[in-house]
């Protein structure tokens, strides 16, 4: 469904009007601007997307009613009406193609933070949240196919989003974002690749195209 379907159907849920969920579902499906596919929700639709949903959009939306409703219960609701299930990110990944540049061994966010104070100046710890941010998804699944959730051109604009347009090294002192994110990705797989390259390579499964749409919702 589009977030505008959604976000009524989030309204009929939990009252207010549609425009007070919208930028939630979104933040959800911004993916499809990668490519007009079903895998494009590989990135954002699965149980650990909740957190960084709640960590861009804050833990609540307030309504039109002025009712406080939970980032968590939107995002369940959209995963549930786009996928029939609350799939977790490692379900993405089943039978995946994994492409043979994917490394076999990951450098640890402290020794990549150390490397990006010796290029870019300052110290590491001004850099180690981004580090530990591309690299949060080793829990996501087994093997190095977690790196496919973020280690690609939109995990780059992620970080951007996510960290600011440059970050602060000291004083006065600022790096670009996106420079140290493509400088991550770089240092990881020895490229930085497309989005698309990863998502084409999942297999798809039936739960993957059970999207609901307005009509079986009686939106319509």
């Amino acid at each position: 469904m589009h977030p505008y379907d959604h976000a009524r159907s989030s309204a009929r849920l939990h009252g207010g009007r549609w425009h007070d969920y919208y930028a939630c579902h979104a933040w959800f499906d911004a993916t499809k601007v990668i490519q007009c596919r079903f895998t494009h929700r590989a990135l954002r639709h699965h149980r650990e997307a909740l957190e960084e949903a709640i960590s861009v959009l804050g833990p609540t939306v307030r309504n039109s009613d002025g009712a406080e409703i939970g980032v968590r219960i939107l995002g369940l609701q959209h995963l549930d009406e786009d996928c029939g299930i609350v799939p977790d990110a490692r379900d993405w990944m089943v039978d995946l193609d994994a492409p043979d540049w994917l490394p076999h061994d990951t450098p640890d966010a402290t020794k990549l933070a150390a490397a990006s104070a010796e290029r870019f100046g300052g110290e590491a710890e001004h850099y180690r949240s981004l580090h530990d941010w591309f690299l949060a998804t080793q829990s996501w699944c087994d093997g190095a196919a977690h790196l496919l959730f973020r280690h690609h051109s939109f995990g780059i604009v992620e970080a951007e989003a996510r960290f600011g347009p440059a970050l602060n090294i000291g004083g006065d002192r600022f790096v670009p974002t996106r420079v140290v994110a493509e400088r991550h990705v770089q240092t990881i797989l020895n490229r930085v690749p497309p989005a698309v390259d990863a998502l084409r390579r999942i297999k798809g499964a039936r739960w993957m195209l059970q999207a609901t749409s307005a009509r079986k919702l009686g939106l319509d």
